[in-house]
């Protein structure tokens, strides 16, 4: 019998995720399962804490990734593994592809938001153990825009929102000319969001969204970019979110650290984010 390079590789996967969990290490494993939203098998990767008992709920963070990336990039460019490790947290880094992590205006079976709150947090909640009043997201450039539109657009859900770099200008920049500062997002952008009207793009828009979401439901903001961003609208947007959540009494930090738009950033990033999301969900 023939055996896929593919199953060979779960196979092995597994194994070595089971002889890591025995001796108590955090490791990353990958997951796959049917996405009812898309309609097709969609992997994850997962990072359970060391000695993970399903007698334990644990606190759970949603770690999106940018355009361009997969479920991997984090475990793959970053120590996200080994920054785990001092914290008794799941971390799930689902696929994205580019689809913004919202619904397409544009292509009616890429349902993104509908499979990130549903589909992904279903799988997880009955696979895992997890603390459903300890919830957080968190994800860097398209993936940073990802988690504020998501969290402002289902608060309950979570406590905790970090955003890394993230092109929170979007969709207001995009015109229906593709008269944009960032033209190289137009294609995903266009397939994302479409020629939508201005109501439905102000339902993505987290400088819209966080005016409709009641101060006591308010996730906790945490947001960072890097000084040397290339993407130079970001930073006064950035500027003007952290403005007016101030003005409308939302609890949020901002940061600007030396940087750039690039792996080297995030990975030194991810430790603060870590660190300040364990303080305000108190695990």
């Amino acid at each position: 019998m023939k055996t896929s390079s593919h199953t060979l590789t779960l196979c092995v996967s597994i194994l070595l995720f089971a002889a890591a969990s025995a001796v108590g290490q955090t490791v990353a494993r990958v997951d796959s399962f049917f996405a009812k939203s898309l309609g097709r098998v969609k992997k994850l990767t997962v990072i359970l804490p060391a000695k993970y008992s399903s007698e334990t709920r644990y606190p759970v963070l949603y770690l999106l990734h940018g355009l361009g990336g997969n479920h991997e990039d984090w475990n793959a460019r970053t120590k996200i593994v080994e920054y785990a490790d001092a914290y008794p947290l799941v971390i799930v880094m689902p696929d994205g592809e580019d689809s913004w992590y919202v619904n397409s205006s544009a292509a009616s079976g890429d349902r993104f938001e509908d499979y990130l709150i549903h589909d992904v947090r279903n799988y997880v909640l009955s696979r895992y153990s997890i603390d459903t009043t300890r919830q957080a997201i968190a994800g860097l450039s398209m993936g940073g825009y990802g988690a504020l539109m998501l969290a402002l657009r289902h608060p309950v859900k979570f406590l905790f929102a970090g955003d890394l770099s993230g092109s929170i200008t979007v969709p207001s920049a995009l015109s229906d000319t593709v008269l944009m500062p960032e033209k190289s997002l137009a294609p995903s952008l266009l397939k994302a969001f479409g020629r939508m009207t201005k109501t439905t793009r102000d339902a993505h828009d987290v400088f819209h969204l966080y005016k409709k979401t009641p101060r006591r439901q308010f996730p906790y903001f945490y947001m960072v970019i890097g000084i040397q961003d290339g993407f130079k609208k970001w930073i006064p947007a950035h500027h003007a979110l952290a403005e007016s959540l101030r003005v409308y009494g939302a609890a949020y930090e901002y940061h600007e650290t030396q940087g750039g738009h690039n792996w080297q950033f995030w990975d030194r990033e991810i430790q603060p984010l870590l660190k300040r999301m364990s303080q305000i969900m108190k695990f």
